[in-house]
């Protein structure tokens, strides 16, 4: 059978088979079998043809099919993964909906086998437990950062691959819990998770559940991968289990099952960055540190490993504390390059609040390393996984120009310039890293660096191009195309305030006259924009709180016209009585006393 599923395991499986039609009739994918059945969904094993690779393909249950909130959650999935790109989180490949109009989409297939089972047959050792531990507090954290909270963390939703990296899948019931406010009133009555890993505040309703609920299910995670038991009511520590627990890693478990929120850990990288101090390096593979001591004997006396942040054939990153400050600092090495020596050298003599702090460089025959303090709010490039709000991009930017402007005076180019090599704190403050470095992948396909000026050296005006060029991308959600030379103008563009249309378009200019000349100029541009969008927020604020005095105003005159109207018609009306009484013979004295009784009574 062509289109998205091209066959039937068995008759059961055949009331699928020619549902899927947005993308039946291209035959993208193969299915084979059922690998997993829950309460919203089916998930199946499938092949993606153009690229002849294992996908998995999960399909909402046809008995929630006519629920608006359930199929609404079940779409968010798609869109919330799909925005995620970490290595330790399952990513979205393709998404569509059956003839049916349930929600289907298709998610990378990989082979390995779930935590739960891992832990009911005790397959793993101390240091890899701890291993598995920080890298579910990775994918979590980084979920974090976008405001993305899983609410149904457990060994069952973890997938251990071949090479031993945990995999965080199933946010079908995950929301934004800034960004996505929208709860429906029936969906807050609804008990969304696992009933053994929910936080407390989870099992009241789900609009009482924050990022600190999933600290919670991490920790019931550790103490059940640690302990082999769930946590009960009045947990015994984890030492009472494995004597290979040290004080500092039990007492974080046990923080992050604490029933009262407050009492937790701040964030899920907080958790992280105590596991790694209280393992202090254990963790890591022998294979991975006597590579990580490559070169860098000198650094064991002052600095003790705790994580490998990466590895690639350019070199590694890798994450230090100080033994005698014990602050975190970051150690990248490179190898066989010493580009950036010169630029690191220099900023190791210069301080900027937007530029990386060096704190020291060497090289060492074809080994050279840079020491850099640890900032763990990840990069702008984590960021642009949505479009971003134009007035707090300018914030950003104007960071952006000044740590770049003063690498200029003190002529320091930074020839590679790009969202990943701009990080961010955790307040957003801009720091820019990388100075000097060549690029890490050099694949030589057409437009493989959207951010680089390739047809010229590296100087100012380049450095400029891909500020252009990060701008466009961080405001559109799209890296800058071009037809001709000229650069193609998005919908999405177009709707951004002229002045930065002329900027980006200028600084993105084939013609290198036409850019601007100095990253400073690109600053005073930027700034009268900031005063623009505050003036705007100010004229906003004014007209609302004008529509609420003319409301005001219109409530207190209708108050006085009703006053009036009843004063003229309460004076009429005694008018009238009174001359009526005075036709009976009734004296003003005497019709006074009784205007008198009569107001008082009706008082």
């Amino acid at each position: 059978m062509d289109g998205f599923i091209s066959s039937c395991v068995n008759y059961d499986d055949i009331i699928l088979c020619g549902l899927i039609k947005k993308m039946t009739d291209e035959g993208r994918y193969e299915y084979f079998e059922k690998i997993g059945e829950g309460g919203m969904a089916t998930v199946y094993r499938g092949m993606q043809r153009s690229l002849n690779r294992p996908v998995a393909i999960k399909v909402l249950s046809a008995t929630l099919s006519d629920n608006p909130s359930v199929i609404k959650r079940f779409e968010r999935e798609s869109l919330i993964i799909a925005r995620l790109n970490h290595p330790n989180i399952i990513h979205v490949i393709d998404r569509g909906t059956t003839s049916k109009g349930r929600p289907v989409f298709v998610m990378e297939f990989v082979e390995g086998m779930n935590l739960a089972d891992a832990i009911q047959n005790q397959i793993y050792d101390f240091n890899q437990k701890v291993d598995i531990a920080i890298q579910i507090c990775k994918g979590v954290a980084y979920a974090h950062k976008f405001d993305v909270i899983h609410r149904d963390i457990k060994p069952a939703n973890v997938i251990i691959d071949k090479e031993d990296f945990a995999r965080l899948l199933d946010f079908g019931i995950a929301s934004f819990f800034k960004a996505d406010k929208e709860v429906q009133p029936d969906e807050t009555r609804l008990i969304l998770g696992t009933e053994a890993y929910m936080a407390p505040e989870q099992h009241q309703d789900i609009a009482k559940t924050s990022s600190l609920s999933d600290i919670y299910s991490i920790g019931v995670v550790m103490y059940e991968l640690f302990s082999g038991q769930l946590p009960s009511a009045h947990p015994v520590p984890l030492s009472a289990y494995d004597e290979e627990i040290t004080p500092a890693l039990d007492s974080l478990v046990m923080k992050c099952i604490e029933r009262d929120p407050n009492k937790r850990p701040k964030s899920v990288e907080e958790v992280k960055t105590q596991l790694l101090l209280a393992m202090k390096g254990q963790h890591i593979a022998e294979e991975k540190v006597n590579r990580a001591g490559e070169g860098l004997a000198a650094i064991k006396q002052k600095f003790g490993l705790l994580d490998v942040m990466q590895e690639d054939q350019h070199g590694a990153v890798y994450l230090y504390e100080d033994k005698s400050s014990h602050k975190l600092l970051v150690i990248k090495k490179r190898t066989n390059s010493l580009s950036g020596f010169r630029e690191a050298k220099m900023l190791h003599s210069l301080k900027h609040p937007n530029v990386l702090n060096i704190m020291g460089s060497s090289k060492n025959g074809s080994v050279f390393i840079i020491v850099m303090p640890y900032i763990s709010g990840g990069s702008l490039q984590d960021r642009m996984i949505e479009v971003f709000d134009f007035q707090a991009f300018l914030k950003l930017a104007i960071q952006i120009c000044r740590g770049l402007s003063f690498a200029h005076q003190n002529r320091v180019i930074h020839g590679n310039l790009r969202p990943s090599n701009i990080l961010l704190t955790a307040e957003m403050q801009v720091k820019i890293a990388d100075f000097g470095l060549d690029e890490h992948y050099r694949i030589k396909s057409k437009g493989n660096n959207w951010y680089g000026d390739n047809h010229h050296q590296r100087d100012e005006l380049s450095d400029i191009y891909s500020i252009g060029a990060i701008f466009f991308h961080a405001l559109t959600g799209m890296p800058p195309a071009f037809k001709d030379g000229v650069i193609v103008k998005t919908k999405a563009f177009i709707s951004l305030p002229v002045d930065m249309q002329q900027l980006i378009g200028r600084m993105l200019s084939k013609y290198r006259e036409d850019r601007p000349q100095s990253v400073e100029s690109i600053v005073s541009e930027l700034l009268p924009m900031v005063e623009e969008q505050k003036t705007q927020i100010k004229e906003v604020s004014v007209e609302k709180e004008s529509q609420l005095e003319v409301v005001e105003h219109v409530k207190y005159q209708r108050v006085n016209w009703l006053t009036i109207v009843f004063a003229v018609s309460l004076l009429m009306s005694l008018t009238l009585n009174g001359l009526l009484l005075m036709e009976q013979g009734t004296s003003i004295k005497e019709w006074i006393i009784y205007y008198a009784l009569g107001f008082f009574s009706n008082a």
